[in-house]
């Protein structure tokens, strides 16, 4: 049996980074059905904003930590899989397309291992070939505290459901196992997943017959697949040259500036790591948070000057500054002018 080998990641790994498709479309699950989603995102450390954009990563742990206190608000312990059942399988991104573009189930799983960190860098999809089944086992790149179970369930249905789309054949995994436990609901997930189901397993994993994997892909297309892959090449390529904790610590920060709330404290808490562990994070990656906040509030100075709309007073309290004068004397700082001259002549920081 041939397996991919799963890459080792050292105990130092830093804070990995997801595109927090699972955690958008549970809010807007909860929402269609009026359940209160505020405590589970306060406690999640997450927001509305962040959420609002699909471009804006989250920590892996927020989002594990948001889906199973929303399960509890919901009071529904099968949450993942009904946010699944309903959910425009589009919504996880490049993934679907590329799947999609394939030629074969076969190809399609390859790239889905292949390019998975381009929407969540904690899993790792190995593939293994056997006789009469191929074996997908979902790994995590480093140890999590936090519970994953309706993720875990969340994607093995969006798994499923997207194979039945893409091939228009409704044909059922041998068998799906978790690593979590599971003592109720247990008919209601196996009519969901249409497969036989077992739990509290060494590895997560989704078996499918071997006799599926050379099924056409309905919507196959040989230059559209080149075009996907060489983006997603590129997104590979960006999330080893930036950090996905600096672009985590940026998204926070863009959020917590207007309520000149800008301590280390405050962005770790909301990734949900003590203010000495997010730090050494940081140190790891040749960066401090001073460093960071001083380059955003640089760049989003150039910015608003640049709309032409907002006064000085306006700029200060946007970047987090209690007084106008605290902004127009970094901003001499950084670029040697006033921020009027810079608002005619707009400097872009490097």
């Amino acid at each position: 049996m041939k397996s991919t080998p799963m890459p080792v990641v050292s105990h130092k790994s830093p804070l990995l980074w997801t595109r927090g498709v699972a955690a958008r479309e549970t809010l807007s699950y909860l929402d269609r059905r009026g359940i209160d989603a505020e405590p589970a995102l306060f406690e999640a450390g997450l927001s509305r904003r962040q959420l609002s954009r699909d471009d804006i990563g989250l920590s892996v742990a927020s989002q594990y930590r948001f889906l199973e206190l929303a399960a509890t608000e919901a009071n529904d312990q099968l949450l993942g899989l009904h946010v699944a059942a309903e959910m425009d399988m589009r919504a996880i991104g490049i993934l679907f397309y590329l799947t999609g573009s394939s030629r074969t189930v076969s190809e399609a799983l390859e790239k889905l291992a292949h390019y998975s960190a381009t929407t969540n860098e904690a899993l790792v999809v190995e593939i293994s070939r056997g006789k009469d089944e191929v074996t997908l086992a979902i790994r995590h790149m480093q140890h999590f505290d936090e519970p994953h179970r309706q993720f875990f369930e969340l994607l093995a249905l969006w798994f499923v459901r997207t194979l039945h789309r893409q091939t228009n054949r409704h044909f059922n995994p041998l068998r799906v196992t978790f690593t979590h436990a599971r003592n109720s609901d247990l008919r209601e997930v196996h009519h969901l997943l249409q497969c036989p189901v077992d739990f509290a397993q060494a590895v997560d994993t989704w078996v499918l017959p071997q006799r599926v994997m050379d099924l056409p892909i309905i919507s196959g297309d040989s230059r559209l697949l080149q075009i996907l892959t060489a983006h997603a090449d590129d997104l590979l390529a960006q999330r080893h040259s930036v950090s996905a904790l600096q672009s985590m610590v940026i998204n926070q920060l863009i959020d917590l500036l207007p309520s000149g709330e800008s301590r280390a404290a405050a962005v770790a808490q909301r990734l949900g790591l003590s203010t000495r562990t997010f730090t050494r994070h940081l140190a790891e990656e040749g960066a401090t948070f001073g460093e960071i906040l001083e380059r955003l509030r640089q760049h989003l100075a150039s910015r608003y000057l640049a709309e032409n709309r907002m006064s000085a007073q306006q700029i200060a309290w946007l970047l987090g500054y209690s007084e106008p004068s605290a902004f127009i004397y970094a901003y001499k700082r950084w670029t040697g002018t006033t921020p009027w001259r810079g608002r005619k002549r707009p400097r872009r920081p490097r």
